[in-house]
């Protein structure tokens, strides 16, 4: 919820307690009362909604934690066949570059390179094996491909997740505002010659301004 909706759920829910603390100035099936259920059904789908939001919030941040560990676990084992390809450069020339590791690889291009480190080392895996190389590097260099891949949906899926309640928590709140729009007429109405009600109604409804960029100084 960013700043600006979150005054205006402050707003509604001020609102709802005017309403709800003079319900009976606004029995149903009247105008206000049928607005006034519209807000406390904002309020408490924002409520949700925002709980929802920190939950996505939550999750999308253990989700990089995990594809950042999965990304370290496959550099680390594309590293370990890179230096040991130039150790077995005199003996097969241009391994080394076949296995050179990529700079300031994104994501998608980090994954790609270690799925060819797994399919070129096939042809060399004695060999790999023979300059010191664990016996099932290949097999842990796929698992670890396969879990950095994971890592990508469980991400995408997590920040989806917190994305689509803001949205929710953004129209929820444009639907109680509404509501009050239309509350706004009857509620002066009703209370045009008591002062006190009318005060306690403007402050109530009353959003504050988005505050004012401050002005370098010169």
């Amino acid at each position: 919820m960013n700043d600006r909706d979150r005054r205006r759920y402050e707003m509604l829910v001020r609102v709802d307690t005017f309403m709800t603390d003079n319900a009976a100035d606004f029995p149903a099936p009247s105008v206000a009362a049928t607005q006034a259920g519209l807000v406390t059904t904002a309020v408490n789908a924002a409520e949700a909604e925002g709980a929802e939001q920190q939950a996505g919030f939550g999750e999308a941040a253990q989700q990089f934690e995990v594809k950042a560990t999965a990304r370290e676990n496959l550099r680390e084992d594309m590293s370990v066949i890179a230096r040991t390809a130039r150790s077995m450069e005199y003996a097969f020339d241009g391994i080394s570059d076949l296995f050179r590791m990529p700079r300031n690889a994104t994501d998608q291009t980090l994954l790609a390179k270690g799925r060819a480190f797994h399919s070129e080392s096939g042809a060399y895996e004695a060999d790999f094996i023979a300059y010191g190389m664990a016996a099932a590097f290949r097999l842990d260099l796929k698992n670890a491909c396969d879990a950095f891949e994971a890592s990508f949906t469980a991400t995408a899926s997590a920040t989806g997740e917190h994305v689509e309640a803001t949205a929710d928590i953004a129209e929820s709140i444009r639907l109680g505002v509404q509501a009050v729009r239309v509350l706004d007429g009857p509620v002066r109405n009703k209370y045009a010659t008591d002062t006190g009600k009318l005060a306690a109604w403007t402050s109530a409804s009353h959003v504050e301004k988005d505050p004012k960029p401050t002005q370098p100084t010169p």
